[in-house]
């Protein structure tokens, strides 16, 4: 099996994200750019004043937008220097929980419901009432998919910011999303995959079970689909088309995800890559 380590640092590894053929790694204090073939460290600066476990990042064509417990940071992507701060909330109970844009918004979802959008334009703030439970995670698309504590597939109109249509796919917790053509993948706390229509968000199909316990959708490749369950130090690969398993492998953490037939892990204060052909076989 071909699983090498891309990258070490001295500190442990919080997020990882890619764009193009760079990853974007938060550790400590720091943002890191690093080639994602190689493993060269491109670039790193001190962005943070104080360490966290609370952050999380989303890269756009020049920026990128960094969850900072109920604050979120626009960063310059030559740089790695924090441009401008929204407060979006105040303590807790009005974190940021996901973040997403588009070509002319950006989108946060607050703790307990609420929504922020902000005009890259001119970084103006509007904050709207959308669910009545929080909004774990999101796809921006033609609309807005977003999945809630109580385990509801929301769509939700980018223009007035208003859930347009609804189902409650899962018992609990919608907390891991992947949109795949006109299908819509969805993993909850209640341990289940469903597979649904995007147009029309009739459930295809419903996998219970899938693992013993919480587990996130880590990514598609050509016929599979790809959980990892942290605290079951598992992976499983499944043909998406019927959800049945392909395989289960050994290990796990929190953050993995597969790009270009690779898949990337966070394992301590490294990131791991492997081929998910060579995980199938």
């Amino acid at each position: 099996m071909f699983r090498k380590i891309l990258v070490e640092f001295a500190a442990p590894i919080l997020k990882c994200k890619k764009a193009g053929d760079v990853l974007f790694i938060i550790l400590g204090k720091q943002i890191a750019k690093v080639d994602a073939e190689s493993g060269r460290v491109i670039q790193s600066n001190a962005v943070f004043p104080q360490d966290s476990r609370t952050r999380d990042l989303v890269i756009d064509e020049d920026v990128i937008y960094c969850e900072d417990f109920y604050r979120l940071h626009k960063v310059d992507l030559a740089t790695l220097e924090v441009v401008q701060t929204w407060a979006l909330g105040s303590d807790l109970r009005s974190d940021v929980c996901s973040v997403g844009f588009d070509d002319s918004k950006i989108y946060a979802s607050i703790r307990n419901g609420a929504f922020a959008v902000i005009d890259k334009a001119s970084d103006a703030v509007k904050k709207y009432p959308v669910s009545q439970t929080s909004i774990w995670e999101m796809i921006i698309s033609d609309y807005i998919y977003a999945g809630n504590v109580a385990g509801e597939l929301l769509v939700i109109d980018k223009k007035r910011i208003s859930v347009v249509k609804s189902k409650a796919v899962h018992r609990k917790n919608l907390k891991s999303l992947l949109l795949d053509g006109d299908l819509i993948y969805t993993a909850s706390q209640d341990l289940s995959i469903a597979k649904i229509d995007r147009k029309t968000l009739d459930v295809i199909l419903t996998k219970k079970r899938c693992h013993r316990k919480m587990f996130y959708l880590a990514g598609i490749w050509e016929n599979c689909l790809v959980t990892v369950s942290p605290p079951c130090n598992e992976m499983k690969v499944w043909d998406k088309n019927e959800l049945t398993l392909i395989k289960e492998i050994s290990g796990g953490t929190w953050g993995a995800f597969t790009d270009g037939g690779l898949l990337y892990e966070i394992i301590d204060n490294r990131i791991v890559c492997s081929r998910v052909a060579d995980l199938v076989d």
